[in-house]
């Protein structure tokens, strides 16, 4: 079978957004989490605008039941989303210029709606060694395009646009996900595929340095990330080695490896080694893919840089692309273009 490989925004499973994931979970479960990695994996097309997509598609590519997703939510849970006070509804004009107001009531459209409320977080060291923290605001916009005036069951298709930063993300600072694992694990265990995704990443990098191909997590980091709530520390090191047992079960392409040993300063073996075989390391490599995209964004850079430089020779603009390919700063100016509805 085809890899079925995406890339994945690296933030989101750092551990400054972890109370903004919780948020979502709490609201609605995986789905809000599941569609900003479904619509990063549509950076390339939500450049140009083409993103239209419906719940079937969703479905289909993150492995979720259409019949859950367009349940409709009560004033209770609508209400715990969004608040007492508020009423999300999509404001359109039809064709005849008539004002038509759809609530947002739905599993799917509910968080959706969600997601343009809520911001990424990041952080960024400056030249004077100052950590600042940037926000990100998840979607800045959605449109749903249908039949709202007619009562028969019509097919209701969507776009939805992840902030530039984002889209950012997914070419510069992302992890690699495999969606035929992810779709086969339970919900409970999908957030901490995103940690696996991370160790796959620094191991693969530390090989290359000729590292130690290990990544490292203390009992009681796996037990918060794993949302395991045991005082007695034997039986949560038991329900952690549990848990990561059942997980593997499920991977067929993300397997791993994990041993107990002991940490500095510690009396017991409360320390979780993490490795990969060898095939996996291999098989988490994008290849043409990779290639592919590099080319694009690397064209359009020249097209960025004759926009920007419009009365330059060739050889003024080969070295304003050298100039914006080493500068971070510049880059990201370039990505906020490249990434933008403008381009």
């Amino acid at each position: 079978m085809a890899k079925e490989l995406i890339r994945v925004p690296r933030v989101l499973g750092e551990s400054y957004n972890s109370v903004l994931i919780e948020r979502l979970y709490e609201a609605g479960g995986n789905v809000m989490l599941d569609l900003i990695i479904y619509l990063g994996s549509y950076h390339l097309k939500d450049l140009f605008g083409t993103s239209w997509f419906s719940v079937e598609d969703f479905c289909r590519k993150m492995g979720y039941d259409r019949t859950n997703l367009q349940r409709k939510l009560d004033s209770r849970q609508l209400a715990a989303m969004f608040g007492k006070n508020m009423q999300p509804e999509y404001v359109c004009t039809d064709t005849a210029g008539q004002r038509i107001s759809h609530p947002i009531e739905t599993v799917f459209e509910a968080a959706l709606y969600k997601l343009g409320l809520e911001n990424l977080c990041y952080p960024t060291i400056g030249e004077d060694g100052r950590t600042s923290y940037n926000f990100v605001q998840i979607l800045k916009r959605f449109d749903i395009m249908t039949d709202f005036k007619t009562k028969k069951s019509t097919k209701r298709l969507y776009s939805a646009v992840v902030s530039p930063e984002i889209k950012n993300f997914m070419f510069s600072l992302y992890n690699l996900l495999e969606l035929q694992d992810y779709r086969s694990l339970p919900s409970r265990y999908r957030y901490f595929y995103l940690e696996l995704s991370k160790m796959v990443y620094l191991i693969k990098y530390k090989t290359t340095k000729n590292e130690a191909p290990f990544y490292v997590l203390t009992v009681d980091q796996l037990a918060k990330k794993l949302g395991i709530e045991i005082a007695e520390p034997k039986d949560r090191k038991k329900k952690v080695a549990s848990i990561l047992k059942k997980m593997n079960t499920y991977l067929k392409y993300t397997n791993f490896n994990f041993s107990f040993v002991k940490g500095d300063h510690e009396r017991w073996a409360y320390t979780v080694l993490f490795s990969f075989p060898r095939h996996t390391l291999h098989y988490f490599d994008e290849g043409q893919y990779a290639v592919v995209v590099k080319k694009f964004y690397k064209n359009l850079l020249g097209l960025y840089v004759e926009i920007a430089y419009p009365d330059t020779d060739m050889a003024v603009r080969r070295k304003k692309i050298k100039e914006v390919e080493e500068d971070a700063g510049l880059y990201k100016e370039f990505l906020l273009w490249a990434n933008s509805r403008k381009a």
